[in-house]
Order: C-alpha cells, then sequence, then structure tokens
C-alpha cells in the first residue's frame, strides 16, 4: 500500500449536526434499519448513480478520546481497503459506550461485501462486525458498565457506521455489551460475538427458549423431554460450535454434527455425540444417520451453503416414522432450493435466522447477553481458543486476504489493534 493511500491533508470539520437522509432503495432493503440509521449524523451526496452509492461525513464531537481515530475504510467498491488515520470519532448516546478495541474478529461478509457489493450503503464504509476491548466512556444511563470494564461485543446493526469494528473506537448499547467472562481471554472475546448471536438466533427459532424471553411461542414450545434430536452441518465452524454445545445445554438426546473427521475430539468434547464425515456421498451419510436415528430426524441445521440446505432435508425425510410429526430446518446462510422436490418439504417447517432480533429487541438481547455471559462464566460453553492472530490495520486485510483464501474451519481469525 503506498504512503498516499495511508495519508491526507487534516480535515477540519465543525461539530454540527447534519441529518442523514436515505434513498428509497435503501429504506426498502431495510426499514427495521431506522433505528440504528437516526443514530448516523451526517450529510451525504450522489457520487455513484451506478450502484446509487453516496459519500458520507461524519461530524466531529468533543469527547474524552481525541476526535480523530484511525480506521480501515473502503472508499469505493473498486479501490482496496484504505487506512484512514484520520476518521472521526463519533459521537455518543445515553444508554451508549465508547469501546477502544484491543482485538478485532475477522468474518466471511467482511470481504464478502465489499467484493460483491451488498451490505455497503454509503462512502466512505466501515466494516467489521465484532471485537473485544476496554470500556472508555459510558453515557448518562448506563448503569452495568464503568470505565475500565473489558468488553467484547457484536454489531448486527449494520447500516450505524458507529458500531462498525474496524476503528479505533466503537460506540454500542451498553445493554448489548458483554463483560469479559473468566474463562475468555480478550483476545478469544474477540471472536465470540458473531457467531454466539447466530447460534442463539438459531436456537430461538427451534422454540426451546434457554433464553427466558417472556414473548416466546408457548403453542410451539417444545419441552425438555421432548428434545430428541438435532442435526448440525458445518458443527466445525463458528456458529456450528455454538449451535452444537447450545443444544447440549438444551438438553437435546442426540446432537450430530457434519464435518471433517479431523475435528472429531473437538466436537465431542463441546457436545457432538455423533459425527458423519461430509466429505462422504449423501447416500452414504443417509445410511449412517438412518441407523443412528431409526425414527427419524428431528431438526436440521444448515450453517454452509444451498447445496448442504438441500441434503440436511432429505436427512429429515428419513425415519421409520416420518410422517408422525413436523420437523424443523433452519438454514442460516441459505434456504433450500428453488428446484428441490416439493414432496420433500412436506412435514417440514422452514425457518431462516434473523440475527437483527438483538437489538431490535433490545430486552431480547440483554436476555441473550445475560444467559450467555453465564454458560461462557460457568464454561458449559467454551470460546473458540484456536486463533489465527494478524496485526494492525493492515493485518485486518491480510487476514481478509487469507480468510477469502483459505476459509475457517475450527478457527478464529483474530486482529491485534
Amino acid at each position: 500500500m503506498s504512503t498516499d493511500t495511508l495519508s491526507r491533508e487534516p480535515t477540519k470539520l465543525e461539530p454540527v449536526t447534519l441529518k442523514r437522509k436515505f434513498t428509497e432503495d435503501e429504506r426498502s432493503n431495510s426499514s427495521s434499519d431506522s433505528d440504528s440509521d437516526s443514530k448516523v449524523e451526517s450529510k451525504k451526496r450522489r457520487v455513484s448513480p451506478e450502484d446509487g452509492i453516496t459519500e458520507t461525513e461524519l461530524h466531529l464531537v468533543e469527547n474524552d478520546t481525541d476526535d480523530l481515530q484511525t480506521a480501515l475504510v473502503i472508499k469505493s467498491f473498486e479501490e482496496p481497503f484504505s487506512v484512514d488515520e484520520k476518521y472521526p470519532v463519533p459521537d455518543l448516546g445515553e444508554h451508549e459506550v465508547l469501546i477502544e478495541n484491543k482485538f478485532i474478529g475477522l468474518n466471511p461478509i467482511d470481504w464478502k461485501g465489499k467484493k460483491y457489493r451488498f451490505g455497503v450503503y454509503s462512502f466512505p464504509w466501515i466494516q467489521g462486525r465484532e471485537s473485544s476491548g476496554v470500556v472508555k466512556k459510558v453515557g448518562s444511563k448506563v448503569a452495568n458498565l464503568a470505565t475500565g470494564d473489558e468488553v467484547f461485543i457484536a454489531s448486527t446493526s449494520y447500516r450505524d457506521l458507529r458500531t462498525s469494528t474496524f476503528q479505533q473506537y466503537s460506540i454500542f448499547d451498553s445493554r448489548l455489551v458483554w463483560k469479559l467472562p473468566k474463562n475468555v481471554s480478550l483476545k478469544e472475546g474477540a471472536g465470540v460475538g458473531v457467531g454466539l448471536v447466530t447460534a442463539s438466533s438459531v436456537m430461538e427459532e427451534l422454540n426451546v427458549n434457554i433464553f427466558e424471553n417472556e414473548d416466546f411461542d408457548k403453542e410451539q414450545y417444545i419441552s425438555p423431554e421432548d428434545r430428541d434430536s438435532i442435526l448440525i452441518w458445518g458443527g466445525s465452524s463458528g456458529v456450528g460450535s455454538y449451535v452444537i454445545q447450545l443444544a447440549k445445554v438444551a438438553g437435546f438426546k442426540k446432537i450430530i454434527s457434519v464435518s471433517s473427521l479431523k475435528h472429531e475430539k473437538f466436537l465431542k468434547d463441546i457436545g457432538a455425540t455423533h459425527i458423519l464425515d461430509r466429505f462422504k456421498e449423501l447416500d452414504e451419510l443417509k445410511k449412517e444417520l438412518h441407523e443412528i436415528l431409526p425414527n427419524g430426524l428431528q431438526i436440521g441445521i444448515d450453517v454452509v451453503g444451498k447445496q448442504t440446505s438441500d441434503h440436511v432435508i432429505h436427512f429429515l425425510n428419513l425415519g421409520d416414522n416420518n410422517n408422525d410429526s413436523t420437523k424443523t430446518f433452519v438454514g442460516v446462510v441459505s434456504m433450500p432450493s428453488k428446484d428441490l422436490d416439493s414432496e420433500l418439504l412436506k412435514n417440514i417447517e422452514v425457518k431462516q435466522v434473523l440475527i437483527k432480533k438483538f437489538h431490535e429487541n433490545v430486552k431480547h438481547g440483554e436476555n441473550l447477553v445475560r444467559v450467555t455471559h453465564d454458560l461462557l462464566d460457568s464454561g458449559k460453553i467454551v470460546s473458540q481458543k484456536n486463533l489465527k492472530l494478524y496485526s494492525g490495520f493492515e493485518g485486518i486485510i491480510s487476514g481478509l486476504e487469507d480468510l477469502e483464501k483459505y476459509g475457517a474451519s475450527n478457527e478464529k481469525y483474530v486482529v491485534e489493534l
């Protein structure tokens, strides 16, 4: 990266409040983001009619840190990520905390969004969905956190760039922040949030109410004695490993993971009862699963993609008593193919994970944070210990390149700032 990319002349910005305006396309894409959108004070001007992208200029505000920070920004889809050493530190709301990011977790969405041009709504844009760090400042109504607390976060309010983590400081709703559990290091904490929130959202779709929400579906509730079997395709992934652990906490009797056999010990240590080799042919896997569950599979989860979603639907059609009850499929990445035989979907309730509930329903988010913090603190669920480490903002770029090239299986990419 050239020196020209890394430096620029200081720009003096006045601390004025400027209203953010969105196009009709942006509003229709996600009306549920309106609350987080309104928190970003900015002005925008059209720069690319073809992509519908606008340029954002955040105003500076007074706070206890310097007004400027370093951030890794996307200036356009055509340009590479660039390090901006004079990016403004945003304002702080009454329920919010300012977190100095010490470690950042990397996720596929961080490189896919730029490469495939989705989830980027303005320029300059900041990626990054999770981090760990230290609370530097608290809002006037923050009661659960104090300056100096070590914490980790998972951002699901994508359009609010203040919550993005590819920057020195992130702003976050204090009620949705985890204090660092005693069994989790600050380094490990950076890679917990996204996987844990996504896996928890999967569990929400299963009507087992492990997060003690008052508004859960009582009619569809699965009592502990009826929690028979659950299969996770992609159990060694970050999301999959937390689904396995939460399924164990929920009391499922048989927890089957489809993954590489090289991860068998790890998967059984965290709660899987059976491992199926993902490299085997589908017919062979179906035969092995029928031997494990002769009466059929109750719940199937896919965290990989469309083809494996179809495979899980086939699994749910196995069993000597297959037509006796409704089965459940939950897709994290993809739904089953449209050309899948509709007969295979009879008696299967197909659900998709919507993790925005974490920030849109603060009470739900608070419960999720409280319950999972206690589970981590007690060791009933564990964080990923196998970390692939990088350093600095340039390390984010290197890490994303490696994540795209090699992927991640039973490991987490983490960057130390």
